[in-house]
């Protein structure tokens, strides 16, 4: 089944009460049981669609990033010094990793977290089309409970009237049969359903905050490398600064700017 973002949710309709053949009690835990499902659908259903926005935003940033680095690399003032020119080809490796972990965190947010939500929110098409049924079943069971209570009403007590009343009360119990029947599976298999599923999501989420420690991590890792950072707590890296160094670095950098023609009054 095609995945459609667009497309609204399979449960949308509550199910029908069938007084007096189902009891006021269990037509109210398959209808709790179906708005759970409902809440359930939506919000896999939300979380497929920001899902892809998500990495969609991260695939365009990465686009609007190399073509910075590219344009600086390209530029004229990557070769006004040697230390500018070096920083520019460091910052240009860099991004070219980073553009390749965006594509690896692309990929298997797909693989692990979107197609198996995207699996999952098809099955509710399953529970929908159980409840479809039991609303065949209940309009028919309606149907021959009616016309029995009508002819019972009438006072015609002919050999014919009788027969025919047979005949609608052996159809009503036929239908009140496969109601009382689709129904009780409904209040049974509709909570293991969810409960299933709810454990199949589980992996699903675990993966996604996963793959974004990896992503976010290695992305920082390969910016570290680039420029050292200043760490108050003094934790053990290469890649940390003493705050007398930290501070002198700045010192030294606004120093050379302030010493550019273009900030000069």
């Amino acid at each position: 089944m095609t995945w459609n973002p667009r497309k609204k949710n399979y449960l949308t309709v509550r199910p029908t009460p069938a007084p007096p053949l189902i009891s006021p009690n269990d037509d109210r835990d398959l209808d709790i049981a179906v708005q759970r499902l409902s809440h359930v659908e939506g919000t896999i259903r939300k979380l497929t669609k920001e899902a892809k926005r998500y990495v969609e935003a991260i695939i365009n940033l990465d686009r609007v990033d190399q073509r910075l680095s590219s344009n600086l690399g390209t530029s004229g003032l990557a070769h006004l010094s040697d230390d500018f020119r070096r920083i520019v080809e460091d910052y240009h490796s860099v991004m070219s990793q980073v553009g390749k972990t965006v594509q690896d965190f692309s990929v298997l947010i797909g693989k692990t977290f979107i197609e198996p939500l995207k699996k999952l929110r098809d099955e509710f098409a399953l529970v929908a089309d159980a409840l479809v049924k039991r609303e065949e079943l209940v309009g028919i069971w309606k149907g021959w409970y009616t016309r029995i209570k009508k002819f019972q009403e009438k006072k015609d007590r002919t050999a014919s009237h009788i027969a025919k009343l047979e005949r609608e009360r052996r159809s009503e119990e036929i239908a009140a049969r496969e109601l009382k029947l689709i129904h009780s599976r409904l209040l049974i298999e509709l909570p293991w359903f969810l409960e299933k599923r709810l454990e199949y999501i589980k992996p699903s989420v675990h993966a996604l905050i996963l793959n974004q420690l990896d992503y976010y991590g290695n992305t920082t890792k390969l910016f570290t490398q680039l420029m050292p950072v200043y760490n108050p707590s003094h934790s053990p890296s290469s890649a940390v600064i003493s705050d007398e160094e930290y501070y002198g670095k700045i010192n030294k950098e606004m120093l050379r700017i302030r010493g550019l023609t273009i900030v000069k009054p």
